[in-house]
């Protein structure tokens, strides 16, 4: 990505030509990162509420005053049980440090309860995990090579667009594009069929294809006998899915679903690109799982250009340092584990011997559960609870901001590094003492007093900021942390 800078402001991000993946392009979140960032929207000060929650009336205060009373607050709670504070988070910047490491050393030294991120993609990952070992899958510069491309969940176009640039060369050298997707997108408009099948039913697609392969001789013996193992167990659950039934069970023709099989079993190399949007329902994980199989039991994995990619994750364990978030903080504590689709309920639950502590505070990042969470009237009437005292570390205000009891500001934004207060080169943050996450985190944490801070050894420092553009960055970054302190 090339960020261009004036006077300390960024007036343009565009792709890098010289990118192999980008290629100069950027999807249309990201190339807007600067208008959001400068957005008039923008939160540039800590802000108090003083209006009831939910409708976002709130006042300026200072730095030391908000922190204060934040920490003074949670300080009070994890005096009688630091279970009933629960962190809230996902995705944001996914730095292997402003992505967790440094907010979770704090949730580990207060004792908080755990939270388990399971709102996006747990069940397609697991199911992915349980099927290949890990979550790894095809490399996406080969797509290009691919004679078959299924794009099953996913709008490419709008959502994937490097992968879609890739489908775009390898229908130029004559493969064939099949869209499956309940809705027709602006992908399967550009694709040479769209299997319109109902919500859910993904995984009786894939057993009827299955059928077919078996029926046609179209599977792969030999790289099942080598590479796959119980297929005997699923060849007796493939006999009672004939294609007629998966036909009736997905709403669309038996054609359909036999020439989806005929186009996997005798097109080679062929390749999904699986999304999660499908495994978003009840049976979702087990549906990845047999889609997952179609390359196996074709021998589509034998090639470069075929085979299937959901995530590819597991490719990147190890470059990922657990020390990071400093496990060892919770000094033998087991505290339990929130689970952030069932926020709603739990907001809701009162103590007990089985759930624990009432939850009594949240300190939201990198979310907005108000609106993403399930079971949203349950979440708003566990937000809006006047004795529960919410934090939420945020750009802009949104649903789940107006329900906050302090909402604090952070920086934000795809050129700021993964070290705090370094940005793209001549950069500056907005608002008063913006910061990114680990930075507010850590004044609040050392308001609690928690000596949290401090890395394991400049080692690991070095480990975790592998990815800098340049020694000398890497050097400027290992510079700024040391003057943290502990």
């Amino acid at each position: 990505m090339r960020v261009t800078v004036e006077a300390g402001r960024v007036v343009r991000i565009q792709g890098d030509p010289d990118h192999p993946t980008t290629q100069g392009a950027l999807c249309t979140k990201v190339s807007r990162y600067a208008e959001r960032t400068y957005h008039d929207e923008r939160v540039l000060f800590p802000l108090r509420r003083v209006g009831a929650k939910g409708r976002g009336e709130f006042e300026r205060v200072s730095w030391d005053e908000a922190l204060a009373d934040i920490a003074g607050r949670l300080r009070a709670i994890a005096a009688r049980d630091a279970q009933a504070i629960v962190p809230y988070s996902y995705a944001g910047t996914m730095g292997l440090l402003q992505g967790e490491a440094m907010a979770q050393r704090l949730f580990h030294k207060l004792g908080a309860s755990l939270l388990d991120r399971t709102i996006c993609s747990m069940a397609g990952g697991e199911a992915l995990a349980a099927t290949y070992g890990s979550k790894v899958g095809m490399h996406t510069r080969f797509f290009a090579e691919s004679r078959l491309i299924v794009i099953w969940g996913s709008n490419s176009i709008t959502s994937n667009l490097h992968f879609w640039a890739l489908a775009q060369e390898a229908k130029r050298r004559g493969a064939k594009l099949i869209a499956i997707d309940p809705r027709r997108t602006e992908t399967a408009e550009k694709c040479h069929r769209h299997i319109a099948l109902l919500p859910g039913s993904d995984g009786a697609l894939a057993l009827g294809v299955m059928h077919e392969l078996q029926k046609n001789g179209w599977l792969d013996r030999d790289y099942i006998e080598r590479h796959v193992d119980g297929f005997d167990k699923l060849a007796r659950r493939i006999a009672e899915w004939p294609a007629e039934r998966a036909a009736t069970v997905c709403g669309i023709g038996v054609d359909e679903v036999r020439s989806l099989a005929r186009d996997l079993g005798t097109t080679q190399p062929a390749a999904i690109r699986l999304n999660y949007g499908m495994q978003r329902v009840h049976g979702g994980g087990n549906a990845v799982r047999l889609i997952a199989l179609l390359p196996c039991l074709t021998g589509a994995w034998r090639h470069r250009a075929g085979g299937l990619l959901l995530s590819s994750s597991g490719w990147f364990a190890p470059f990922k340092n657990p020390a990071l978030t400093r496990p060892d903080l919770l000094a033998g504590r087991r505290p339990r584990t929130i689970n952030m689709s069932t926020i709603g309920d739990d907001l809701l639950r009162e103590a007990s011997p089985a759930f624990g502590p009432k939850i009594e505070a949240l300190v939201v990042y990198n979310s907005n559960p108000v609106a993403v969470a399930p079971q949203s009237r349950k979440v708003v009437a566990g937000f809006a609870r006047e004795d529960l005292f919410t934090v939420v570390h945020e750009q802009s205000m949104t649903d789940t901001a107006d329900h906050a009891d302090y909402v604090i500001l952070t920086s934000g934004g795809s050129f700021y590094t993964d070290a705090p207060g370094l940005v793209a080169d001549g950069c500056y943050p907005v608002g008063r003492f913006s910061s990114t996450s680990p930075f507010a985190l850590a004044r609040l944490s050392s308001q609690i007093q928690s000596r949290c801070w401090a890395f394991i050894s400049r080692a690991r420092c070095s480990m975790a900021l592998i990815a800098a553009p340049s020694p000398s960055r890497l050097a400027a970054t290992l510079s700024a942390i040391s003057a943290w302190g502990p």
